[in-house]
């Protein structure tokens, strides 16, 4: 009765409460999306960016193939990410179940019903993310591991560094997990699959894309109909170690100024960006890298009170869902995220559940001990 009683309070009070914060802050993705656009082409600073040019650094399979592109001008490229966030947020929308259709049946469908598109469950992934990322950075520097601070050259000015934050989404993701992760799906989906040339041109365009979906096609195991545990593999649940271990190292060892630290709360970003790729798509884990660098960028209160002053209420609002709340005495509490840490809580209690129903259910099976007679 207890359950049943918990269970229609979380429908009629948590679900809707928790599908407004989605709604909210998914409309927040779209407005921070426009006010990147504004501040490259709408101030005088970002405008005179926008027209120099420079080489943009590339790496594919980590570190094994880099290079620079040939010199770019600022204003065409920083359009195609715009244009390429836009896309990925299209693809977040309709991949799998969409948006609108999880959000339409949610009150007649399990809960679990929610992950069924990674759009509505981006705020709170990325908030649960952000809390596991401030709880260790918070806990290191408490026992004096360092995690470090990026320094720029004097004279750098918001928008450059707006720029290099808007760019390494896309680039990172694509050289840490669409390359190499999706290279190993497309190899495992290959092994399996013996169709004719047409069908594996297919899968392999589809392993780097949409590896869940390319491994349905070939009749693996996959995210979609057997869940997280039976549907990544152990190969899979290696290449989510290994990119992520590589990722956290190369911040690391990178001359902008972060220390030893910045490894462990890098690592469990990489791996919920390497978790939500083999699950959602390509899409994913760029929209997750975008919300910690081009989306938490607009949450500075120098930018908010240099050039969004008027949209300051509105950033607020979200702050105090996603990053809640600014202004606290400790220097870490201004990422704590309420959405983030509901999600763990949530995490946590399924856990429990789960770990319950298999001990009582081990202690069924089990057949009493008798003497002998």
């Amino acid at each position: 009765m207890t359950f049943g009683r918990s269970n229609s309070l979380g429908r009629v009070v948590l679900l809707p409460l928790f599908i407004l914060t989605v709604v909210v802050v998914v409309a927040s993705y779209l407005l921070v999306l426009l006010m990147g656009y504004w501040f490259i082409f709408f101030t005088s600073e970002g405008l005179a960016l926008s027209t120099r040019s420079f080489n943009f650094p590339v790496n594919l399979f980590f570190f094994l193939i880099g290079f620079y592109t040939p010199r770019l001008m600022v204003g065409p490229l920083f359009t195609f990410l715009v244009i390429m966030y836009m896309f990925c947020f299209v693809a977040a929308w309709n991949w799998r179940e969409s948006f609108h259709s999880v959000l339409k049946e949610s009150f007649s469908r399990p809960f679990r019903s929610l992950f069924s598109n990674f759009l509505v469950i981006m705020p709170l992934l990325s908030s649960m993310a952000l809390t596991a990322v401030w709880a260790i950075i918070y806990s290191q520097e408490s026992v004096g591991i360092p995690t470090g601070q990026p320094s720029f050259p004097p004279g750098t000015s918001l928008q450059e560094i707006f720029l290099n934050l808007a760019y390494v989404p896309v680039a990172e993701e694509l050289g840490f997990r669409l390359v190499p992760m999706g290279l190993f799906v497309m190899f495992s989906v290959l092994l399996a699959e013996k169709r004719v040339v047409v069908r594996r041109f297919r899968l392999v365009v589809a392993s780097v894309f949409y590896p869940d979906g390319a491994k349905r096609m070939a009749g693996l195991p996959n995210v979609g109909e057997h869940g997280i545990w039976r549907g990544i593999s152990v190969g899979e649940w290696t290449m989510i170690i290994i990119t992520s271990a590589v990722f956290a190292f190369a911040h690391v060892i990178s001359p902008i100024g972060w220390e030893v630290g910045k490894f462990t709360s890098v690592f469990v970003q990489g791996f919920f960006f390497a978790l939500t790729y083999l699950a959602y798509g390509f899409e994913a884990p760029i929209l997750l890298h975008w919300f910690f660098d081009y989306y938490l960028f607009f949450f500075d209160p120098e930018v908010i009170s240099k050039f969004f002053p008027t949209f300051d209420p509105v950033l607020s609002v979200i702050e105090s869902v996603m990053i809640w709340p600014r202004g606290f005495s400790s220097p870490w509490a201004g990422l704590v995220s309420p959405l983030g840490i509901f999600g763990w809580t949530i995490f946590v209690s399924i856990g429990l559940r789960k770990l319950y129903r298999w001990k009582t259910a081990k202690k069924v099976l089990i057949p009493p001990t008798t003497l002998p007679s």
